[in-house]
Parts: C-alpha cells; structure tokens; sequence
C-alpha cells in the first residue's frame, strides 16, 4: 500500500509526530495503519464504518481479521477504543511509549532516541507543571489527579492491598532513558492501560517490590483517588536516573515535592558502624563516606572511616533505612506533609 508525502504530512499533524521522526516512521507504523489513522482522523468509526471503507485492512475481507487488526493496533498505541466501541487514532506519545516498553528491539540511532526522550520529557512537562505550581503555592490538591509521593517499603504493601487488581508493566521511563542497569520489570499498576501488561497476584507484587527495594530503587506511589473511593495509578519502583518524575523535579526546582517528601532520615550514629552501604544506595548523595582512601605517610589507612549525613540532600525514599544492617538509620515522619490520598489510607498506614 503506496503511502505519499501528503499522506506522511497529514499523519504527522492528525499523530503529533515530530518531524525528525520521518525517516524511521517505519519502525513505527505499517502502511496499513497509516491508512487506518487517516481514516479515522475524519471522524471516530465503528468496526462495521471501518469494514465499509477499507475492506483491504482485512487481507481476506474477514471481519474476523479486521477485528484482530484493529486490536493488534489499539494494544500498539495507535487507536483508542471509546466506551461506546468506536475507534478514534491515538497520538505518537501512544505510540512511542509501547514502542519503547515492548518494541525497543526495532532500534534506532541514539540520537534519535535521545530527541525523543527530550520531546516527551517535555510533554511531561507540560501534562504536570500545573501540579507542581499547586505544591509550591501550598494549595489543594485533587485527590483524582494522581500525585507522586515516595512511600516506604511498609507503607507500599499496604496500598497494595488496597488495590482491585495489580498488573506488572515494564517501567516506561528505564525504556526510554536507558542510563541505568536496573531491573525494567519493576512497575506494579492498578489498570492495564490498553490491557499490556500482566496481571499478577499481590503476592508476586509484593515480592517484585520488595526486590526491587533491595535493589536501591525507590518506592513512589503514583496514586489517584477515584470517585468511588478506590486508587488508581501505581506503585513505581525509581531510580534517579531514568525517572522522568526526579528529572522533571531537577527542570523545576521542585525536589521533595515531585514525588513528595513526607519522611526524612535520622542518623543514629551510635549503632553505625560505618559499613558504607547508606553512601550507596542514597539516590541523592544524603550519606557519603569520610575519605576512607588517605593514608598515612608510611601506607596505613588514615584514621576510622566514617560516615556524613546531610540532611537538606535527604528526599525520606527510605532506601537508606531498609539496607542498614545495624538499624542505623530512622526514617521520621514529616506531620504536615500529606499527599491527597493518605486521609483514606490513615488507619491501615499507621
């Protein structure tokens, strides 16, 4: 099926697609779902409106493997299907997401990626700016927006058992960035965005945290409330170097509020016994060691080593806390720091 740059000119603005993209759209897209995208950018359709127009979507004009087309396209990022089961094209963010989290197979030149990772770093920016200037003026918070808030290991096991359904999901933001080495199978959501993901039991995702925590990933819970009291959202396991939460806090200033900080480390130096492993799993460089490598004139290590905790660099993650042999380290609540949702989860929290 012939596509023309009229064609490719139409999808580009019907998909937002950037324009630097045009050389790869066919790691992208199939000429049939191009064709399918421009169709439905002239008005939503039902399976049958589809079959009427396009009878070639379905090699055999079998309804059977139209539909299969259609839901091949839908778990692909390129189409949504509404509550009233019409069909209606998605947009590239869509694209590029699955595209990232389940075809990163199909490569690109790290350039490329790297321009896509800033052009949807900065949709981020744009979908979240709003709740951030909302933090900083002190001022309410939706509870139905999801707000990022770091929780400890306890504290994410019981909003776990809060949840209807969890579902295993790559973690979108290792995907795309890539600066890190960590586990990518660490993202426990509440809904199945396009039904792509796996569902599991709370078990298992209580054991895949836990993991991960012992890991040195951070545990943010994304967390909406719906109107009938339930989440949503999820339990992402971060890292500081893929995590488009920590590096949009970094763009805005908005560190210990993009996730929220409601906890902050306390040093016991008095059962520390300077083992180091705090330094290094700090995300953010809150404990470090003395300079444990001077020595003495004659080659001897210098002194006890020791370790250093500064407060202000402290985000109250926890991960610290949770990989202290000695119990060295207590994570203290900050009383009037809340994210929206804690009010309904007050009682099983404590």
């Amino acid at each position: 099926m012939p596509i023309s740059k009229s064609d490719i000119d139409r999808l580009r603005k019907v998909f937002d697609i950037p324009e630097f993209v045009d050389p790869w759209l066919d790691r992208f897209f199939t000429p049939e779902e191009i064709a399918l995208v421009l169709l439905l950018s002239e008005k939503n359709m039902s399976i049958a409106e589809i079959e009427a127009r396009q009878a070639n979507f379905a090699e055999d004009n079998n309804i059977n493997t139209l539909n299969a087309f259609l839901e091949r396209c839908r778990k692909r990022g390129l189409v949504i299907k509404t509550e009233d089961d019409l069909f209606q094209p998605a947009d590239f963010h869509e694209r590029f997401d699955s595209w990232a989290l389940f075809e990163g197979w199909m490569d690109l030149p790290d350039d490329v990626r790297v321009r896509l990772n800033a052009w949807e770093l900065e949709y981020y920016h744009r979908q979240h700016v709003d709740q951030i200037r909302t933090l900083k003026g002190g001022k309410y918070q939706d509870p139905s927006l999801t707000w990022p808030a770091y929780v400890l290991l306890p504290e994410a096991m019981v909003l776990l058992d809060q949840a209807d359904h969890v579902y295993l999901w790559p973690c979108n933001c290792r995907s795309m960035m890539e600066r890190c080495t960590k586990n990518i199978y660490t993202c426990i959501r509440f809904d199945n965005h396009r039904d792509a993901g796996w569902e599991i039991s709370k078990t298992r995702a209580k054991d895949i945290v836990h993991r991960a925590n012992k890991s040195g990933l951070m545990q943010n819970a994304e967390i909406a409330l719906d109107p009938d009291g339930s989440i949503s959202g999820a339990i992402c396991n971060c890292c500081a170097d893929c995590c488009f939460p920590h590096q949009l806090a970094g763009q805005l200033e908005a560190a210990r509020l993009w996730p929220l900080s409601r906890y902050v480390a306390a040093h016991l130096a008095d059962r520390c016994i300077a083992c180091g492993r705090c330094a290094k799993r700090c995300p953010f460089e809150a404990f470090r060691y003395s300079n444990i490598n001077a020595l003495q004139p004659d080659g001897a290590p210098k002194g006890r080593r020791s370790i250093f905790f500064e407060r202000s660099l402290c985000r109250g993650c926890g991960v610290c806390s949770t990989g202290c042999p000695e119990n060295a380290i207590e994570m203290i609540r900050l009383e009037r720091v809340k994210a929206p949702w804690e009010n309904l989860l007050q009682n099983q929290l404590r």
